[in-house]
Formats: structure tokens, sequence, C-alpha cells
């Protein structure tokens, strides 16, 4: 009797790994290798493909009413750039092709558009959106900052930022759950399900939790873990003070602390405008996470 009940949730969670297409955005920069190796770690273990977009935001033209075609040197810089794209498609191909999981690679050129529109559009045509968060530069950062704000904001699809020098490892031994009661955070715990089920422990944290009509403040996370354990996971939950501490930081503390593999949140429950001129939780954690980041908004 207890073989059969771990057989079926052995089943359970094996189909509860639905994702069949797991996009993974190169944006040039020196954090794609993290992006496509956890893409392809995640396509791996769901049987799923990796469907790459190179993303190419390409220089525009001057207005000039006496032009009759493009600047040279505008067309110069566009050849370089799409030269430069054949030889990062080539070294993609062959990355994708080490890790033996099936995909393929669809250059999309930005001139007209924003490239975060483009990003976005490509996403909807996948299960799970991953890109990479480099470490070295400002201005690459805030540029893939960019990309991923369009991809959470307008794709409908969750993202998971991989931090450049971090990586997915499977199973996942220790996940944490940044829980509040809002659609945010219960849309991201649902759509990370395919990982939560399959971790050894899940953390549900809750900071600074007020009192609802369904919870008490003592009892905070309690529904949201009851729901996780339903389903077959392993779940602890945490309240804890934030002490005046900035949301990201008592996040980020906890998860070096306890050395976890994933931190689950929810994305942009304030207004965009709040978040991008005065800063928010979500903003924080993309610049400031070291571990893997699964956002759902």
């Amino acid at each position: 009797m207890a073989t059969a009940s771990r057989t079926a949730t052995k089943n359970v969670h094996e189909a509860s790994i639905g994702w069949r297409n797991i996009g993974c955005l190169a944006a040039q920069l020196s954090c794609d290798s993290a992006a496509l190796a956890a893409a392809a770690t995640l396509a791996a273990a769901a049987h799923a493909k990796v469907s790459i977009t190179q993303l190419l935001p390409m220089p525009v033209d001057a207005a000039n009413a006496w032009a009759l075609s493009m600047d040279p040197i505008i067309a110069e810089r566009h050849e370089r750039i799409r030269s430069e794209a054949r030889q990062q498609a080539d070294d993609l191909r062959h990355r994708l092709a080490s890790y033996t999981v099936p995909g393929d690679i669809a250059t999309l050129e930005a001139v007209f558009e924003e490239p975060a529109g483009l990003a976005a559009m490509a996403a909807r045509r996948t299960d799970l959106a991953v890109i990479g968060r480099p470490s070295g530069s400002v201005t690459d950062a805030a540029y893939t900052h960019a990309l991923f704000a369009g991809l959470l904001l307008n794709s409908g699809r969750p993202v998971l930022v991989v931090p450049e020098g971090s990586k997915v490892t499977l199973p996942i031994q220790h996940a944490v759950v940044a829980w509040t009661d809002s659609p945010e955070a219960v849309r991201a715990m649902h759509d990370a399900l395919p990982l939560l089920l399959n971790a050894a422990t899940v953390d549900v944290i809750a900071i600074d939790p007020p009192a609802t009509p369904l919870e008490s403040t003592a009892h905070a996370g309690e529904a949201a873990a009851d729901l996780l354990r339903a389903h077959g996971a392993q779940v602890n939950v945490h309240r804890i003070r934030g002490e005046g501490r900035a949301t990201s930081r008592v996040l980020l503390d906890y998860c070096r602390n306890a050395k976890a593999g994933l931190l689950v949140a929810g994305g942009y429950g304030h207004p965009r405008w709040r978040e991008w001129t005065v800063g928010g939780t979500t903003r924080e954690l993309f610049f400031e996470t070291t571990l893997p980041t699964f956002f759902s908004h």
C-alpha cells in the first residue's frame, strides 16, 4: 500500500511538469550562457525544447528630410551587428547541442519596436521565459532589467532570472516562496509548481504579514502552505519581522542563510510607475538576487 502511494505521488509530480517549451532570451551579453544553461537544465527535466530568442537592438538613422536612403554608417553598423549575431547563433547552437536537448533559434531585429516588446511577443509562444542578469556592468544590468520588465508585464508568462555565476540544479534541495496575500504571489507559487513539487523542502516566508479576513497574522501563509502540501510538497512556514529592513534584503538574507537554490516571488504588485520611480521589491530583487529567482505577475 505504501509503495502504491509513493508511486501515485511520483506520477502526480511527473504529470505536473507540463512545460514543453522553455524560452531563453539571448541579449548578446555575457549572462546569456547562464540563461541557456538554466533553460537547458529545465528542458531536460521536463522533456521540453528550448526556444532561443536572439534579440538585436538596431540603431536607427536620424530623421533627415533630404535623405533618400539610410546613412551608410548606420548600414555598416547594422551589418556588423548581424555578423556578430550570426557568430553568436553558431555558438548557441553548439552549446545547445552539448546539452542534448532539442531547440531552435529565432533572431529578431528591433528597429522601430522596443526590444522588450519583441521579447515579450516571443515569450508568449513558450511556457516559461528565462533571462540572465549580468554581474559586471551597470549599463548591461539596466538593459536586462528593461527586458525583464517587458517580459514580466507583457508576456503573460513567468520569468526565471538567472544571475551570472549562478545555476539551476535539479532537483532543487531548498526552495523559498515569498508569500503575500496578493494575486501576484499566488500566481508565482502556482506557476512554479513544476519546480516546487520536486524540491526536497519548500519554505513559505511571510514578512510582517498583516491580518486578513481569512487569516490572522499568527497564521499567515498557512493556507498557501496547505495548498502546496495538498499537491505533495514538503513545506514549512516562517513568519519574519522585517524590523524596518527592505523586504528584498530580508528575503535574500534568508535565502543565503538557508542555502536556498530557488526564490519564488510575485512581481510588480505595485503600479509600474511607482516601481520605476521610487523603487520596489521586484526591482530590488532583480538587481540584488544571487540565486535563480522565479517571478510571475
